[in-house]
């Protein structure tokens, strides 16, 4: 990522003025991840990702790790009492106190599953675990019909850790606690998946008993045909695989966005969701989860995302930094929770009000709407009825600053400006995103 375009292009949106944050432990309204950067760099953007938008910003694994230049190498830990890799403890501090000065929380990423797999450490002597804490190798069968293998078998080669002893606990416990101690306000659990819910409940209620109900956590849960969402659901929030195949379908080529009217996704308005995520993306993954082909669907994926009333948005900062619509995103997301709790209605709905494959178009109560067009085409509609929807009256788009006007016409609500006073209906470019949020009558005179 180059940090001075990112600088930039976020301070570009520097109209947008900042109401108040999610704060004390609240739901994030949207994550940026700031994957694999070091955290002096993360420090000196962190406060334009607040200005944008963001309330929380997730940074990379801060323990020592197998020492390789790859992003991976940072979930292969090898010391959990030493912050090294992406920067150091001072560096980290640092970072968490210029976010909180700004109003962003932090979310460590953590990796607690398993050790690296370097080759002085094949005797399963490190500096703080030996033999006897890890499980035998075995392989894992994600088909068997249990999850005992994903649970006690090593992933990939790397050696598993066993966190049924009070030793490893401890130990992971203790970097949670140095990481609180440093300011950090939550985390999420890699591979949560691959340990015993009951032992994630316990991490869970560590951090939730230290930051005395202040921190916000999630697992990282990626299903297969023996794990399933509600094995963990119970424990924290989870990253929603179930909606990512979804929206995968809808957006791809050939994809029909009407299906996304009632999505199949986890039924918890706390998981993480997203477009994509480093663990979906083939340039950075060999081994990819039901990665795009083309990954611009992708990112109108996001865009939907962010323009949901449940979950929680997770965005890569590479997309936020090259896609402009998802900046706008944030803040459309931050303006609609904003509105719900001053007791508006900001209700999610896909409307049926456009029959097309390759349009989607979404209302917030009345509040705000999305529009998007994931053809190649751009969709022009001369007369657009929204009488079955709750939008009515004078609404802006973010990106473009334009307005749009819905009126009543004796017993039916139709737009009757889209931009100028000239033209009704709609008109959406191709592989492109709006958000319109409702303004007084006085902005579309």
């Amino acid at each position: 990522m180059k940090l001075r375009n990112l600088v930039r292009l976020i301070a570009s949106a520097g109209y947008l003025q900042v109401a108040a944050a999610a704060w004390a432990g609240d739901q994030p309204v949207a994550i940026f991840h700031a994957f694999n950067d070091r955290y002096a760099d993360v420090e000196k953007y962190v406060c334009s990702v607040g200005k944008q938008g963001y309330s929380h910003i997730q940074i990379a694994p801060a323990q020592k790790s197998n020492p390789a230049g790859d992003w991976w190498a940072r979930y292969q830990p090898v010391d959990f009492s030493v912050i090294e890799g992406r920067g150091s403890e001072q560096d980290l501090k640092r970072l968490v106190t210029t976010a909180h000065s700004c109003r962003v929380k932090v979310i460590a990423d953590v990796v607690f599953n398993h050790m690296a797999s370097m080759p002085q450490y094949s005797s399963l002597h490190f500096p703080q675990f030996g033999p006897e804490d890890f499980h035998q190798p075995c392989d894992i069968n994600y088909s068997d019909g249990n999850t005992t293998t994903e649970v006690a078998c090593w992933l990939g080669g790397l050696p598993d850790l066993d966190q049924s002893r009070q030793k490893v606990r401890d130990i992971e416990e203790a970097h949670l606690t140095k990481l609180m101690a440093l300011g950090v306000d939550g985390f999420r659990f890699d591979a949560a998946k691959h340990m015993d819910p009951a032992i994630m409940k316990l991490y869970i209620d560590y951090v939730d008993n230290t930051s005395k109900g202040n921190a916000w956590n999630y697992l990282e849960v990626i299903q297969d045909n023996d794990t399933r969402a509600d094995h963990y659901q119970w424990v924290a929030a989870e990253t929603d695989f179930l909606l990512y195949n979804s929206m995968k379908r809808a957006f791809t080529f050939g994809g029909d966005l009407r299906s996304l009217r009632v999505p199949e996704a986890i039924n918890d308005p706390r998981s993480v969701v997203f477009g994509e995520n480093h663990d979906t993306i083939r340039s950075l993954n060999s081994y990819a989860i039901n990665a795009y082909d083309d990954r611009s669907d992708s990112y109108l994926a996001s865009a939907y995302v962010l323009a949901r009333e449940w979950g929680t948005p997770l965005v890569l900062g590479e997309d936020n930094l090259k896609v402009p619509y998802l900046r706008y995103g944030v803040w459309f997301r931050k303006t609609m929770k904003e509105r719900g709790a001053a007791g508006a209605n900001v209700r999610e709905n896909v409307l049926s009000v456009v029959d097309s494959p390759t349009v989607l178009v979404m209302e917030r109560g009345a509040e705000g709407f999305f529009v998007e067009n994931k053809g190649t085409d751009k969709f022009n509609t001369p007369t657009l009825d929204l009488t079955l929807s709750n939008i009515e009256g004078c609404y802006r788009e973010l990106r473009n600053n334009f307005t749009v006007a819905v009126e009543r016409r004796d017993t039916k609500k139709w737009v009757t400006r889209w931009g100028t006073w000239q033209r009704g209906g709609m008109e959406v470019e191709p592989r492109d995103a709006l958000y319109f949020v409702r303004e007084s009558w006085d902005r579309c005179r």
